[in-house]
């Protein structure tokens, strides 16, 4: 590890640490900030980054988080605003947390914030292109021919059961969200461009509530509309790791490894691969365009040599065409915008928490210059 990566995460860690410190003065009275109180909330932050997959150290987690979000921090100043009486009200925290709450609900904002990181996709492409134009003209910009698994990354199907899931479905008789639909269709898609590689295909979104006979007609579902598409039912698997991207990246390599189709790509250091490795295996990563990014970083971070094909993508083409009417109703704040903003400042906080993990690649690396698209 170089020493200005070492640097970085070693002042990361100390901002985290004085801002729990500070959030743990600020809302916890003197009287019951016991040694004991203080150790089990310390042991609750310890736990959420040495068990990241445990579901109840997960609630808790989003208890803490919560302040760091656009409507959290909103509703955390507005409490504060209140501490000193309903007639003494902070009027700077209000104003904060009206700010907050606007700019969080702009749709120019959220559009602003998902053109910028839907954009390093575009980018990416355009980076393989011209790599491809010097290296390899007469053939495909990607070797598709040597990829061995499709992996998609989608929320798990019994998501709906969660206290803060509202997924809909796409109809009565398809028990599945429409999100995850349009995933399975896009990897169903890349599956038949491909086919003469009989890759596997991989899903995350299995459920992970109740028994084997409660989570069977699930994953069933899930089988259905691949084999609808064209994917043999022998190539699927339906795993249940949902949106934890490392855990997915660790069984797609345990998995590749079994097969004997895992191909580390010819590296001259930890993260300097070559781009025109054809011999190496490939894994066509199936995620949605926001977490792209963190997703083939940390299957390119393990030896995994990745495609990106994205999905999900909020941005919006040809903006400088739209009417002056369209453009000022992107001014008015809404509830969509809001989901938005929130989901892209998640997946930052997600991309710090995986740096700190260490599962990132050092932050001076670009994702383009790694990663294939398709």
């Amino acid at each position: 590890m170089d020493i200005l990566n070492l640097l970085t995460r070693l002042l990361l860690w100390l901002g985290i640490g004085y801002f729990l410190w500070w959030v743990l003065k600020k809302f916890i009275p003197a009287n019951f900030l016991t040694w004991f109180g203080g150790a089990m909330i310390l042991a609750l932050i310890a736990g959420a980054f040495l068990f990241p997959d445990d579901s109840t150290i997960g609630v808790f987690w989003q208890f803490l988080v919560f302040p760091l979000t656009p409507l959290g921090g909103a509703i955390t100043l507005l409490a504060l605003s209140l501490s000193n009486g309903m007639n003494k009200v902070n009027g700077r925290m209000v104003t904060v947390a009206l700010l907050i709450l606007f700019f969080a609900s702009m749709p120019l904002i959220a559009r602003a914030l998902v053109n910028h990181s839907e954009q390093s996709v575009q980018r990416a492409y355009a980076s393989q292109q011209r790599l491809c134009s010097d290296i390899c003209p007469a053939i495909d910009q990607v070797p598709v021919d040597r990829a061995v698994s499709i992996v998609v990354i989608g929320e798990n199907a019994d998501a709906y059961r969660l206290t803060n899931a509202l997924n809909s479905r796409i109809d009565a008789d398809n028990p599945l969200d429409p999100a995850l639909v349009a995933q399975l269709n896009s990897a169903a898609n890349v599956y038949n461009r491909i086919s003469a590689a009989r890759p596997f295909v991989t899903v995350t979104a299995g459920p992970r509530f109740g028994t084997g006979e409660e989570q069977e007609p699930l994953r069933q579902a899930i089988r259905q509309q691949l084999v609808g598409r064209g994917v043999p039912s022998e190539s699927i698997r339906v795993e249940a790791t949902g949106t934890d991207i490392r855990n997915t990246v660790v069984d797609q390599r345990n998995f590749l490894s079994e097969q004997g189709l895992f191909t580390a790509p010819v590296r001259s250091g930890r993260f300097e691969t070559a781009r025109n490795n054809r011999d190496a295996n490939r894994v066509v990563l199936v995620a949605p365009a926001l977490t792209m990014r963190r997703a083939a970083l940390a299957f390119e971070n393990e030896g995994i040599q990745v495609v990106a094909a994205p999905t999900e993508l909020y941005s919006t083409p040809n903006l400088e065409n739209r009417d002056t009417l369209a453009s000022l109703a992107d001014l008015a704040p809404n509830v969509n915008a809001l989901a938005l903003t929130t989901r892209y400042w998640g997946e930052l906080l997600s991309a710090i928490y995986y740096y700190l993990r260490g599962w990132l690649p050092p932050f001076s690396m670009q994702w383009d210059e790694v990663v294939e698209t398709i």
